[in-house]
């Protein structure tokens, strides 16, 4: 994998290896555009980790018109220039170089037809401004970004540019940024960009017309990313089932060029960069993946692999940038957002654990690095995320349930691979305990010999079915991913009282899921409660009105509820993950991590 760590240039500026930490929002800054403490702790940790080149997220060139997200970065004027020298400085420690994204947000519906020749130079000058300030701050490069359907793409696609002047789609617009940016720092202050090198549109940029922009850019620009422009924003914020690297494709169609492009999205395992970087691009971009985990290349280099923690792709992250508008966090790595330094307990404490889930592992991983005595209680390694990984292309769970077991290795922590009675906790004499024992699937109709099955015995196959007719009581998470499996060889339904189905997930992966099961033919009913079932039929009611519907099994996916199988009194005690409430891995994770902290 000694591709990853070979040097190149971008202009006359030595970046140390192959990977990029792209510009991801974050919404760490103020909503006034300045930065925060933990705006620079949050880079300053994967510089630490030794990324090549990193990138600043998406900043702010002209406000308010060009304002992409509530907390975005500001670099439009010099109020903001000791933020960014102070951001340069705190990296300087470290072998990363520096570089910020520079962004307009556009106007995406309306496109940019209506500006006028003389609003169009005042914008150039914004980027000009901002490239100065990055300049003068420290940055070694700035980033124009050129791609996700903001404004430089907007000049790029005839989608949203029908002018017919000098201005129409095309170059020249990314052409002038360029020199108005040199023209105020030098030449030799190199200029990157995120290019949409296709649209993913009809009628927008193809990857022909990409590869034809990226070679009229080269002259100009010192690096591209390769990347996606106006079409769906799944493709570029990928949900779980996609495939690693699959976006690498349009590094290696727009190559070669005198410049390094970089490929993009979904590069999680070092073989997969190592590949990418063999015969499709010059660089690569880590960025969900170096939240996830930030020593990343750190692991790799020392040949750690099974240690690190790979994205597995949950959306956590996307679900507060882009549904919330809120500061991200990682399901997975629950230093996002906090970015402490984990230190030892000021006094050695013998710690019970009971539950071999999220929650209970990463308590017990902190636990240990802090240096206390910890023994965990557990019937199954990895909990209910044994079961979360059985729905079709869910297997990165894998990854999560890898993690811990490699992690859990490296500590002394004493390992009772077996259901624990109270007894067994007690025994220990311990000075705290955690339960996170997980839950149990929740059966409010009633049992049903041959007829009524749990979603749990359905996912781990302990139930099979093949042409029959299924119907899936329950339309959360878990009812449409047994219902996305089931289809596979069955007709299936579900059944939801509420006005919808998987509310609450992140939207993206609900849209892609929701296309799975329409793809596969699954029926949904909505506003729909089942009011009674026998052997062969169920009654639902829907709108007032009853229906009978024919079906050769009930499969109940109703949630599930927590299950705490005994209280201890006297000894400090905390519920955490599911047991304390059925949520996800991001909240079982992040409890374990909060209660192992505090102890």
């Amino acid at each position: 994998m000694h591709e990853i760590f070979e040097p190149i240039e971008i202009r006359k500026i030595e970046i140390p290896n192959r990977a990029i930490f792209p510009p991801l929002s974050t919404n760490f800054a103020r909503d006034d555009g300045h930065l925060t403490s933990l705006f620079l702790r949050h880079y300053e940790r994967r510089a630490k980790g030794g990324v090549g080149l990193l990138i600043a997220e998406n900043s702010c060139i002209s406000y308010p018109e060009g304002k992409h997200g509530a907390y975005e970065p500001r670099i439009d004027s010099w109020e903001f220039y000791d933020d960014w020298k102070k951001f340069v400085n705190c990296l300087k420690k470290y072998d990363s170089r520096t570089s910020v994204e520079l962004t307009h947000e556009g106007w995406k519906k309306k496109g940019v037809d209506f500006l006028s020749e003389e609003k169009i130079w005042k914008i150039i000058e914004s980027y000009g401004r901002a490239g100065e300030i990055a300049c003068k701050a420290g940055f070694d490069m700035v980033e124009i970004q050129g791609a996700h359907g903001l404004l430089v793409n907007q000049f790029l696609s005839q989608l949203t540019n029908h002018r017919s002047d000098s201005w129409g789609p095309g170059i020249k617009f990314a052409v002038e940024i360029r020199k108005e940016i040199a023209r105020r720092c030098g030449w030799n202050f190199p200029v990157t960009i995120r290019l949409a090198v296709d649209d993913f549109r009809e009628g927008g940029i193809t990857l022909e017309e990409g590869k034809r922009i990226a070679n009229a850019l080269q002259d100009d620009y010192d690096m591209i990313q390769a990347d996606i422009g106006l079409g769906p924003k799944e493709l570029r914020l990928e949900p779980m089932p996609f495939p690693q690297g699959w976006r690498a494709y349009l590094a290696e169609k727009v190559r070669p060029l005198k410049i390094p492009v970089a490929a993009v999205g979904m590069i999680r395992e070092p073989d997969i960069a190592a590949e990418i970087l063999r015969s499709k691009a010059d660089m690569i971009a880590l960025g969900r993946t170096l939240i996830a985990d930030p020593d990343w290349l750190i692991k790799v280099r020392e040949g750690r692999i099974g240690e690190i923690r790979k994205c597995i792709g949950c959306s956590e992250c996307i679900k507060a940038r882009h549904d919330e508008d809120t500061q991200i966090r990682c399901g997975i790595n629950p230093q996002v957002g906090r970015e402490i330094e984990i230190k030892r307990a000021a006094e050695r404490k013998r710690i019970a654990i009971v539950g071999g889930g999220p929650a209970g592992l990463e308590a017990a991983r902190i636990a240990a690095m802090r240096g206390h005595e910890v023994h965990l209680f557990y019937d199954e390694f990895g909990g209910t995320l044994n079961l979360a990984k059985l729905p079709p292309e869910k297997e990165k769970i894998q990854w999560l349930i890898d993690y811990y077991s490699q992690e859990l290795e490296k500590y002394d922590i004493e390992m009772h691979k077996k259901k624990a009675l109270k007894g067994d906790v007690l025994d220990l004499e311990p000075h705290a305990v955690i339960l996170a024992t997980g839950s149990k699937p929740l059966l409010p109709c009633p049992p049903l010999r041959n007829f009524v099955y749990l979603f749990d015995e359905v996912l781990r196959g302990e139930v099979r079915f093949e042409n029959k007719r299924i119907v899936v009581g329950g339309g959360g998470l878990v009812g449409c991913e047994t219902a996305n499996l089931l289809a596979e060889d069955n007709e299936v339904a579900i059944v939801e009282m509420l006005p919808e189905v998987a509310m609450g997930m992140e939207t993206l992966s609900r849209k892609y899921l929701l296309k799975e099961l329409e793809g596969k033919g699954v029926k949904i009913l909505t506003n729909t409660r089942i009011v009674d079932l026998g052997r062969g039929e169920l009654i639902v009611e829907q709108d007032g009105e009853q229906h009978l519907i024919e079906a050769d099994a009930l499969v109940a996916a109703f949630g599930s509820k927590p299950y705490v199988p005994f209280r201890i009194e006297g000894i400090p005690n905390y519920i955490i993950g599911d047991a304390k409430g059925v949520r996800n891995i991001y909240s079982a994770v992040n409890e374990g991590f909060e209660i192992a902290i505090k102890l």
